[in-house]
């Protein structure tokens, strides 16, 4: 059986938000989900995880502190790395869906409200310069994404039909996407138990002075 060298580009973004959310699943081991993902001729290279430091929101001041312990239980893995980007938080007028809320104390006269409004940046372009290059350069025959993003589409395309690569295609969302299934070579739902069996052990030693992290009371 001929091995195929592989290397794994995780969303995190796409993946938390679509799969691991509203569960307690959230404490997951990326690289031994992405090996019962893969058929067992995968040589696993490198596990790329891309994110970015969260901007808590008011009413969940941990969240920065709980993001920081999981970014360091993941790169405790040999083979896993981690890739930031950066959260823009800022303060803006959206319109209400239903009818406004008379008692907010910030109100437009235009049934605006005043809200935080946090968007993601870089992390997208990280993830597909990372593809590209990683292609160009030779560096795995099969190259495995995790995400139902369709602005993928593009780096998918160019990795399979430049390079010549191999592209898998592991979405972690209930939506279907068309455009990925089309780009990809091979593409698939996470199945949603999945999570629930790949997670890291509760206490994790850092480095080689006794150092251990612990899994976040809120994530058990």
């Amino acid at each position: 059986m001929e091995r195929k060298r592989t290397i794994a580009y995780c969303d995190g973004y796409n993946l938390y938000n679509r799969l691991l959310r509203h569960t307690a699943n959230k404490w997951l081991d990326l690289e031994a989900f992405v090996s019962i993902l893969l058929r067992p001729d995968h040589d696993i290279l490198t596990v790329k995880y891309f994110t970015s430091r969260v901007r808590p929101y008011p009413y969940d001041q941990q969240a920065i502190d709980r993001q920081k312990i999981y970014l360091q239980a993941l790169t405790s893995r040999p083979k896993t790395e981690v890739i930031e980007g950066m959260y823009d938080k800022r303060k803006t007028w959206l319109p209400f869906v239903g009818e406004p809320c008379k008692s907010c104390p910030e109100m437009a006269p235009n049934h605006m409200g005043r809200v935080y409004k946090f968007e993601e940046k870089r992390t997208d372009v990280n993830l597909a310069t990372n593809m590209l290059v990683d292609a160009a350069l030779n560096n795995a025959d099969c190259l495995v994404l995790i995400s139902g993003d369709s602005d993928f589409v593009a780096a998918v395309e160019a990795v399979r039909k430049v390079f010549r690569k191999t592209v898998l295609v592991f979405n972690p969302s209930d939506t279907y996407s068309a455009q990925l299934d089309a780009a990809a070579n091979y593409y698939k739902h996470i199945p949603r138990d999945l999570p629930a069996k790949c997670q890291l052990p509760d206490i994790i030693p850092i480095g080689t002075h006794g150092r251990t992290i612990h899994r976040p009371a809120a994530w058990a």
